[in-house]
């Protein structure tokens, strides 16, 4: 699997063959079809356990940040682009497990939508507590946090290679997350 998926981060899913994935693993194709059905298994159970990881991951860290909503928002964009671009491997595999969703039927699509949805959750009781500790003063929790696991996502964007060490991009990937909970929303705006 790991070929696999090192393979498809490199070239994309449909530029990899199951004889490159064979090969490049060093087993015969009769041999990669005794442990997956098909390419699309292969994918479907990486992407799911890649998410699976990082949310478990993620929960594990925020809690470990203690009570500081800063700190635990701290450390929910550290997890995620750590988890996503910690060495070159986790670059390319971030890549297929975050962008290569089309490619899966939609039961599985739905399966990942709702672990992501629970990625989710933990950051929008980040940011919910920290609103309400009066640190962070959005009235939209849920929107920040959609905004602050998409804006981790996108930093395993093929085209946004970054010449900046990781410790840098966590840094100002972690301001930006502050600033989106400490905006007030349009509506409260308005008053």
């Amino acid at each position: 699997m790991r070929t696999a998926i090192g393979l498809m981060g490199e070239r994309g899913y449909e530029g990899t063959s199951t004889r490159d994935i064979a090969a490049a693993a060093g087993v015969s194709n009769a041999a990669l079809y005794h442990h997956f059905s098909s390419k699309l298994e292969l994918l479907r159970q990486f992407v799911q356990e890649a998410h699976d990881v990082v949310l478990a991951r993620l929960a594990r860290h925020i809690e470990a940040a203690g009570d500081d909503p800063r700190a635990r928002l701290d450390a929910a964009v550290e997890t995620i682009i750590a988890s996503s671009v910690h060495d070159r491997w986790a670059r390319r595999a971030a890549q297929v497990a975050w962008r290569e969703l089309g490619r899966l039927d939609e039961p599985d699509r739905r399966a990942i939508a709702a672990t992501r949805d629970r990625m989710v959750d933990l950051i929008e009781e980040v940011v919910a507590d920290g609103a309400r500790a009066g640190v962070f003063r959005t009235g939209a929790p849920r929107d920040v946090a959609q905004a602050v696991l998409t804006l981790c996502i996108a930093v395993v964007d093929p085209w946004a290679e970054s010449t900046k060490p990781m410790a840098e991009v966590i840094e100002l990937h972690q301001r930006y997350a502050v600033a989106l909970a400490d905006t007030p929303s349009a509506r409260a705006g308005a008053r």
